[in-house]
């Protein structure tokens, strides 16, 4: 395809998603003013970025195996497939283990997520396959979307903590993970893919910045359950 056919991809890529993602921001607002509904907007974002960069992944691997390329672009292209791996390797393995971990001590230790759980499955364990790629997808489980009980799981004030400080950690792998897209989009011709994927990624790292520093400097959190609490004492009376 022409490099202007590409552009058109690229634009309708990124203005298609972003206005059915500000349209569903726009959608909870009206619906309830007094929820943080920049919580699902971001969280919309993240999951469009995370099934883009796999795209991606797929993309590279077909692209080095159907082009014919000179024997040092050939070992550039290797290069950069492995590196690409080792970031997603290393950023799902992270993720997963917090992931397990958080979801593990809320079904243990809070009857409330417990109940929930039973309710939304599958959407959580959806919503845990998608926070392989960004952990602050967790929130999404807890931001109270349009009062509907699917966004409700009532996470504990503990396990909110640990989702921020686990996102400030995995903050460095989306920047790896934008510096090896910057190279990918200087190594090769203008494509749809590899460019949208560089635009979602900057989007993403400079929408998490403003939400870190909102759940810093802004947000309040529930305060921890009786049961919660009797939990924590026991365990420090064990320890």
């Amino acid at each position: 395809m022409s490099e202007l056919t590409e552009i058109i991809i690229t634009v309708s890529l990124l203005v298609g998603g972003f206005l059915l993602i500000f349209s569903t921001y726009i959608f909870g607002v009206c619906k309830n003013k007094s929820h943080n509904n920049f919580i699902m907007f971001n969280t919309l974002l993240m999951i469009y970025d995370w099934i883009f960069y796999i795209i991606l992944n797929i993309w590279i691997w077909i692209y080095f195996t159907n082009s014919y390329l000179y024997e040092s672009e050939s070992m550039g292209f290797a290069i950069l497939i492995c590196t690409n791996l080792t970031i997603l390797c290393s950023m799902v393995f992270f993720n997963s283990i917090i992931t397990f971990i958080i979801l593990r001590r809320e079904i243990n230790n809070n009857e409330q997520f417990r109940a929930w759980f039973q309710e939304h499955k599958v959407f959580c364990i959806f919503i845990a396959f998608c926070s392989l790629g960004n952990l602050n997808i967790l929130h999404g489980l807890n931001c109270k979307f349009n009062y509907m009980d699917i966004f409700d799981a009532k996470l504990s004030f503990t396990v909110e903590k640990k989702i921020i400080h686990a996102g400030v950690i995995s903050l460095f792998a989306d920047i790896a993970r934008l510096i090896s897209l910057i190279y990918v989009n200087s190594a090769i011709y203008f494509y749809a893919i590899p460019m949208t994927c560089l635009f979602l990624t900057s989007l993403v790292l400079t929408f998490g910045l403003f939400h870190r520093f909102y759940e810093s400097m802004i947000r309040g959190y529930e305060k921890p359950t009786v049961q919660e609490l009797s939990v924590n004492k026991k365990q420090f009376s064990e320890a």
